[in-house]
């Protein structure tokens, strides 16, 4: 199973998310924002982000630039409910185009982020 960094500000959905993914035999080290997250690749080693997009300090389109102007090609599954200034059909192209391998709606059900983990994880 997968090593998996999970990018989230709230709390709840970090739980519910972590649950679905632990119970799919994944191991999740959780991070709140955009920074906390390129703190924790440089000090470990994941075989697939899941990142929200809108987050303090540094968002997902942020961390997805960062990630991938370094070179790093890990997989990168975004999930995203949208925000007020910003709706899906803005935030999920723009997050595809700086690099995620899959975009997941909130909300969704657990086979979808499972199947969405999977398929990032085949095609890297």
């Amino acid at each position: 199973m997968a090593n998996i960094l999970l990018v989230e500000d709230s709390p709840e959905v970090s739980m519910s998310v972590r649950e679905i993914l632990e119970s799919a035999g994944h191991t999740i080290e959780d991070a709140v924002s955009g920074k906390d997250a390129l703190q924790r690749l440089s000090a470990g080693s994941f075989d697939i982000i899941v990142s929200d997009i809108w987050m303090p300090e540094m968002d997902g389109i942020a961390l997805l630039k960062e990630i991938r102007g370094a070179g790093n090609n890990i997989p990168v599954v975004v999930i995203s409910g949208g925000a007020p200034n910003a709706p899906l059909t803005y935030t999920a192209p723009l997050a595809a185009t700086f690099g995620a391998n899959v975009v997941v709606y909130k909300p969704f059900e657990k086979a979808e982020l499972l199947t969405a983990v999977a398929s990032a994880l085949s095609d890297s």
